[in-house]
């Protein structure tokens, strides 16, 4: 795996409102902390990081004031609607040390149950791993051209890359064929039976919120 550079630029303000004004620019409050170095308040650009979560690249170098260090992505807080970046975590690592993070599962094949009517069910969307930064899988896939209706693929049931290994208990089910649906059909209701149960009709307005972000 590739490691990508990021480009940061030290900053010497912080607040709500100071932070406000480098979203307006497009940046992203962040800070570095970790593995006994000081805390250090940075900015990235947000298409940057955006760019990265979208690419589950959370190992990065970031290029600094003329120095750069490992760190891992650790914590993203967006709005209260999910949409802006407000501030990031980048912890300090060793590239020779184990990390844990967040993969995303992948199936591979057709499994004969949904063939048959069945329905497979995904349990696990990502799994957290534990490997060296270099080692770090781009998904984990998983063949499911043996499952058949009822049956489960569990962690215990992977074929995991070299050096890499499963945070959650052989045990765990990562995806389920299941049985095929029953579907009931509907009565159909005479006039006279409409006519005793009118339909109600309500609607809900919800309230919304922005959280801004404190330092």
């Amino acid at each position: 795996m590739e490691i990508p550079q990021v480009e940061a630029s030290p900053r010497e303000v912080s607040g709500s409102r100071a932070c406000r004004r480098l979203r307006r620019q497009g940046l992203a409050p962040a800070v570095l902390y970790g593995r006994g170095g000081p805390n250090v308040l940075l900015t990235l650009h947000k298409e940057t990081v955006a760019e990265l979560l979208e690419r589950r690249e959370l190992i990065v170098q970031v290029s600094w004031d003329g120095r750069l260090e490992d760190a891992q992505i650790t914590e993203v807080q967006y709005d209260a609607f999910g949409d802006e970046i407000l501030h990031v975590d980048l912890t300090r690592i060793s590239l020779s040390e184990s990390v844990e993070v967040a993969v995303a599962v992948a199936t591979r094949g057709e499994a004969p149950g949904v063939s048959e009517g069945g329905v497979l069910e995904i349990v696990q969307h990502e799994l957290r791993i534990q490997c060296l930064p270099s080692a770090i899988p781009e998904k984990i896939t998983v063949d499911i051209s043996g499952l058949n209706i009822a049956d489960n693929l569990t962690v215990a049931d992977l074929d995991l890359p070299p050096g890499v290994s499963v945070v959650a208990g052989g045990e765990t089910v990562i995806l389920t064929v299941l049985p095929p649906s029953e579907v009931e059909e509907e009565a159909e209701l005479a006039p006279e039976e409409l006519l005793l149960e009118p339909e109600r009709i309500g609607a809900e307005a919800e309230d919304k919120a922005s959280a801004e972000e404190s330092e």
